[in-house]
């Protein structure tokens, strides 16, 4: 008999949805329990799983012997939620970003690590053989000299058509810096190394103080001295644009369309690159490393530490949009 690995996801929108598939088609792991404020939502949800429903997430996790928490609730709720997963001894997935400030990240960080539970981040781009790919490009192409970086994030509308939500166009959690933002910072952090400060500009909507930006611009200096330019724009006639540029004294090395890698060298134009491997779907690569960790065997995670990173870029973003000048990124 499979000793499952029993799962509760608390947050059944859109995103929570989704990896709620990458779930239900391991063979190793069984939904247990699901949760949302609304009744009617964890019914559905639940009736095919054979789930039980729940609109208390404390009560969900009194009653209900868990391995393992998705945690897909909007930003501002991340904190108090994760700490409670935490506290009752449970592993935990979290959705990005970590958290709403850095000083929550960074209190969900100790309080994982203290009790010793899997602490997950959910970055569908992580182990992406396309990004991989654009990695070892940059590291290992050829590129020569590192001389600057551009990260370009157009969207026709935002929110998306899917993310209609009523959290996602405002500005207190929402957005795409910090919805999107996290993908490819992960990335930048990964392939470029640390960022060391920040400088940025943010245009909001003049009519709708509660909104999130239309429009932002700014620059991430990394520790290597090296610049990374960002420009992000909605609500613009253009197909969705999520691309990463870098530049070297030899060559250079892109993504396009998120995960596509392309590569020139010296004059010569952007070619795509091939992918080897097999590309599984981003949650079935989640889903079978957090199985390996809940295990106790392998599995490649982004972690809370990441997150922790993640967030400190975030917050320098957003404090430089308001000062008009340069801020450091805390050192996480």
């Amino acid at each position: 008999m499979t000793n499952f690995v029993r799962i509760g996801v608390i947050g059944l929108g859109a995103i929570g949805q989704n990896l709620l598939k990458a779930f239900t088609a391991h063979p190793e792991v069984q939904v247990t329990a699901v949760c949302d404020l609304d009744a009617s939502l964890a019914e559905r949800t639940a009736q095919p799983l054979a789930a039980s429903v729940w609109t208390d997430h404390r009560r969900m996790l009194d009653e209900v012997d868990l391995d393992l928490v998705y945690v897909a609730v909007p930003p501002r709720q991340h904190h108090a939620i994760a700490l409670d997963v935490i506290a009752a001894g449970r592993h935990i997935l979290c959705e990005k970003p970590l958290a709403l400030t850095l000083s929550e990240a960074q209190e969900m960080q100790r309080a994982a690590q203290a009790m010793g539970v899997v602490h997950a981040l959910n970055l569908p781009l992580h182990g992406n053989p396309g990004v991989e790919t654009f990695h070892h490009l940059v590291r290992d192409g050829g590129l020569g000299t590192l001389r600057r970086a551009e990260l370009t994030l157009v969207f026709p509308q935002w929110p998306r058509g899917w993310q209609q939500n009523p959290w996602i166009g405002g500005r207190e959690q929402g957005g795409p810096i910090r919805e999107v933002g996290p993908h490819l910072l992960h990335v930048i952090l990964n392939t470029l190394g640390p960022v060391a400060r920040v400088w940025a500009h943010t245009e909001y909507p003049t009519d709708d103080p509660g909104a999130c930006e239309t429009a932002a611009l700014g620059t991430l200096e990394l520790e290597s001295g090296a610049l990374v330019v960002v420009s992000c724009l909605t609500n613009v006639p253009r197909p969705e644009q999520v691309s990463l540029t870098v530049y070297g004294s030899t060559g250079t090395a892109g993504l396009v369309n998120w995960t596509m890698p392309v590569s020139a060298l010296r004059e010569a134009p952007l070619e795509s690159v091939p992918v080897e491997g097999a590309q599984a779907a981003a949650g079935t690569r989640l889903v079978q490393a957090l199985v390996g960790r809940v295990r106790g065997t392998s599995g490649d995670l982004v972690d809370f530490t990441i997150g922790v990173r993640i967030q400190a870029i975030l917050e320098a973003w957003e404090r430089s949009s308001v000062v008009e000048t340069w801020v450091d990124v805390a050192q996480a």
